[in-house]
């Protein structure tokens, strides 16, 4: 997520990335929107209501290789060397009615998914992250049948995961078929004052994580737990999916993934299928967008844009060119076949989703950064992913300093010394706490400013202190061998120290103590 801040009321909110936007301004930066705050926490009136019938269930026909198409060439062994990785088939129908404001989104969702442990599971948990306050939606899922039988699952967190009891415990190694419908209902625009991730903004309907979701397994045992406000919400493991979704023909649908068939209906629908290589999540947005496109090195960069904004549309890909083609010189490859860049007024300064992001600030004058930030979350998060909950700065923090590696890319290095030079005097300014560390979970910061303040600005300095601390080559060879490691998988902060010293071949406690685990002074620039 992005999150920035303007200079006068420096962090009442980073944005989201929910993006952080840029820092304070330097002579060649541009002025940054005033920040916004996240909605209240949500409450439900009750927990979800079981659908009354159970619709067909999605089915489970696609081979594998029908995932290549939405990888480029050269990494279409990927899928070989996954076979086990969760499927999701997911049929929806995207109903937008903008006359009275409202959103519907009803759908059927097949889920395949491999109990990776060395104990059986008794239980299989889904989420339901519309529910959640940082959505300004509601969703209802159920019946549910496991291997074709019907079982009653208990709604958990007010009505944001649903603990599904196994008829059967599933042994290690063992696979579990999941079968529900499910509902989302949006009412009412998304306003300035009241940022959303899930919304509809200027006629744009933003409609992430908007099917049952499997969180991961930690320490063996599902990780159901609230996301705090200001932070990102969803951990999940890469997965392939298979989408059907049908849509009024008259708007523009963008989509994780790679269109591989579209119908147009004689009642003014369409229905797109969309398959994705290895994902962790995937999003979509309905309205009425004007496209443009380019490709860069194989891969297909779409914006998505309204009609008022085409005057950035130049800008927008620009940026995302120049970081996906330094990223992937820098770190590594891009494997998907395209990328989406979805222009959503409000959406805090942008979101983050793997294939597609929303930038919230077209129309404004401030635009790079958060299309750069959320362009780099596709290493980071995206492609290695982390614990957005417990170490958001594995990823906020890398694609923070991703932003001052576009500039090297895109002005040159003393571009992006200015950058890194702008975190420390923001961070410094606020000497009461610039001695936290970045390693905290997101909760454990005393508020959503000084999370966004020491995850995202004083992170990208621990990046910039660890660079200089190992020099560009060993630096940049470190990046490519953490990427290369667990690139579709899944890394702790420890898995990242040790890549690190593996790479320098050399002790970094120190290093990792004052930045990371433990705080202390701010080093100087």
């Amino acid at each position: 997520m992005h999150r920035r801040w303007g200079i006068a009321l420096i962090l009442p909110a980073l944005l989201a990335c929910e993006t952080v936007t840029s820092l304070l301004p330097a002579a060649s930066t541009p002025t940054r929107p005033a920040p916004v705050t996240l909605p209240a926490a949500y409450t439900p009136t009750g927990a979800p209501r079981a659908t009354a019938t159970l619709p067909a269930t999605p089915t489970a026909s696609t081979s594998l290789s029908e995932h290549g198409a939405a990888l480029r060439p050269e990494f279409s062994a990927d899928l070989a060397a996954r076979p086990h990785l969760t499927r999701y088939w997911i049929e929806v129908e995207v109903g937008l009615d903008l006359a009275r404001a409202r959103a519907t989104l009803d759908g059927q969702a097949r889920i395949r998914y491999t109990n990776p442990l060395d104990d059986q599971l008794e239980d299989v948990v889904l989420m339901l992250w519309p529910n959640d306050g940082q959505y300004d939606a509601e969703m209802t899922a159920g019946p549910v049948l496991v291997n074709g039988e019907s079982v009653e699952p208990r709604p958990e967190m007010g009505g944001i995961a649903l603990r599904i009891p196994l008829p059967v415990s599933l042994a290690p190694g063992a696979l579990v078929d999941l079968s529900l419908p499910f509902h989302i209902q949006v009412d009412g625009l998304m306003t300035a004052d009241a940022p959303s991730r899930f919304a509809i903004t200027q006629g744009v309907l933003i409609a992430p994580t908007f099917y049952p979701l499997l969180p991961r397994l930690v320490d063996d045992a599902w990780q159901v737990e609230p996301a705090p406000p200001g932070g990102d919400t969803t951990n999940s493991d890469a997965a392939y999916y298979d989408l059907q979704i049908t849509a009024p023909a008259d708007q523009a649908l963008a989509v994780s993934g790679t269109v591989v068939d579209t119908v147009v209906h004689a009642d003014g629908r369409q229905t797109v299928r969309v398959v994705t290589g290895p994902m962790r999540d995937v999003a979509l947005a309905l309205g009425p967008l004007v496209l443009e496109e380019r490709e860069v090195d194989g891969v297909i960069l779409r914006a998505w844009v309204l009609p008022d904004h085409t005057g950035d549309l130049r800008r927008m890909l620009d940026a995302a060119e120049t970081q996906l083609v330094a990223l992937s010189e820098w770190i590594g490859p891009y494997p998907y076949a395209e990328l989406d860049l979805v222009d959503a007024p409000g959406a805090f300064g942008g979101i983050e989703y793997p294939g597609l992001v929303y930038i919230g600030t077209l129309g404004t004058s401030w635009i790079i950064e958060p299309v750069v930030h959320e362009v780099g979350h596709q290493w980071f998060y995206g492609l290695i992913g982390s614990d957005q909950l417990e170490a958001p700065w594995l990823d906020e923090a890398a694609a923070s300093y991703t932003e001052v590696l576009y500039y090297e890319a895109a002005v040159g290095p003393e571009r992006g010394t200015t950058l890194v030079r702008e975190f420390h005097d923001l961070v410094a300014g606020f000497a009461s706490r610039s001695q936290t560390p970045i390693g905290l979970p997101v909760g454990e910061y005393a508020s959503e400013n000084e999370y966004a303040l020491i995850v995202y600005a004083k992170g990208a300095l621990f990046f910039d202190a660890l660079r200089r601390q190992l020099g560009d080559e060993v630096f940049f060879r470190f990046l490519q061998e953490y990427f290369g490691d667990y690139r579709y998988g899944f890394a702790e902060p420890a898995d990242f120290a040790r890549a690190a010293e593996s790479a320098c071949r050399c002790d970094l406690d120190p290093v990792f103590d004052l930045w990371v685990e433990q705080g202390g002074p701010l080093p100087g620039p």
